[in-house]
């Protein structure tokens, strides 16, 4: 049974009861008056929705609406969705994460709407939500992010038991690809390509025998010849990558670019990426192939020269080798085939052992003097 409480003068209805975990949890009624004969009143009314409110249900009492009757909040989808999206900005989550949330989230709204319990939400909204993704033309890859997102919001209202249960969240089944990299001869053409600037070819050098992601450099600081780029990449975890000096001269000239090119922080990067969609097609390359294209190439060069895995996964940066252990199940006879200029090396020196980054192509390319903008 509920009993009374006082604070600050006014009266409350205590529930205490255990979860199935033997937790002690509490809930306070605001009972609204300063008299205890009327707190006592109101609280009749509290103990016979004592077993609901202890089930999570929430309501609002006659005291506390215009209609003078007990009724049940409903905590609405759409109410979870803004609670917890509040939560995860309060909370520091990176700015393009909330990007993912909202676009994950806004897809479900569209699908179920906002005003449908959350409660409510089973398996069968679920998989119906999952047709509506695939309808929509969203990717599988897409698809599975956005699922992700979903059962992360379920699972903190489960915890904080404002959930009983949670709905089943399957990932889709992915059809297993090889990692999409781009070919000594596809390289080599776009190094030839007379209109790129030169400036665009080292930095493209520079990302493909580097390995990181686009934005990684820009922030990064550079401490001698060691790039540390922070816990704000993707991985979430702070690592350091050992630079050449050619490729030290390359990333002072693309942070000169970066602070002087004139574009917005958010169009800089995704500018190299369209100048390097742009010599892909110049060159005829799979419409498969983008910027990323080029970690992917690091990774690949790497297996082929026998580095071992763990060191691929701390120069990349994934928080898990499973991510890295993906390069490692390709085809080196095709991989031998589409990277003829790493087989000299391999036969001349054996098995490579290093986290250094790959020197012996540093004379293909110089920046010019002059850095367009």
């Amino acid at each position: 049974m509920a009993t009374l409480k006082k604070r600050r003068g006014s009266w409350y209805a205590r529930v205490l009861w255990y979860n199935s975990t033997g937790r002690k949890k509490e809930k306070q009624v605001p009972l609204r008056t300063k008299s205890k004969v009327t707190a006592r009143e109101r609280l009749v009314t509290v103990n016979r929705l004592e077993s609901d409110i202890k089930d999570g249900i929430a309501f609002s009492f006659p005291w506390m609406n215009d209609e003078g009757a007990s009724r049940v909040i409903r905590f609405t989808v759409g109410d979870a969705i803004r609670e917890w999206i509040n939560r995860k900005s309060k909370n520091g989550v990176r700015p393009k994460t909330l990007e993912i949330y909202d676009a994950g989230l806004q897809h479900f709204i569209n699908y179920l709407g906002v005003k449908l319990p959350l409660r409510s939400v089973t398996t069968t909204e679920i998989d119906g939500f999952c047709d509506y993704m695939k309808g929509v033309g969203l990717s599988v890859t897409s698809i599975n992010m956005y699922l992700r997102v979903l059962k992360s919001m379920f699972r903190h209202y489960w915890k904080r038991e404002r959930l009983v249960k949670i709905p089943i969240i399957e990932q889709q089944p992915v059809e297993e690809r090889d990692p999409i990299y781009i070919t000594d001869i596809e390289f080599q053409a776009i190094m030839d390509l007379v209109w790129l600037d030169q400036f665009y070819k080292r930095v493209f050098y520079f990302y493909r025998e580097t390995g990181i992601r686009l934005r990684e450099p820009f922030i990064s600081t550079l401490s001698g010849c060691w790039l540390d780029i922070p816990n704000l990449s993707k991985g979430k975890k702070p690592r350091s990558i050992e630079l050449s000096q050619p490729h030290v001269d390359t990333y002072k000239a693309l942070m000169n670019w970066y602070n002087t090119c004139g574009l917005s922080e958010r169009d800089r990067g995704a500018y190299l990426s369209k100048v390097f969609k742009k010599a892909l097609r110049a060159i005829d390359a799979s419409e498969e192939k983008h910027f990323h294209s080029l970690r992917h190439t690091f990774a690949v060069r790497r297996i082929i020269e026998n580095v071992p895995i763990y060191k691929i996964q701390k120069i990349m940066g994934h928080s898990s080798v499973t991510t890295t252990e993906i390069y490692a199940k390709m085809d080196l006879k095709r991989l031998k085939h589409d990277f003829p200029t790493l087989m000299p090396i391999i036969h001349k020196i054996g098995k490579v052992d290093t986290e250094m980054v790959d020197t012996r192509a540093e004379n293909l390319m110089f920046i010019d003097s002059k850095i367009p903008n």
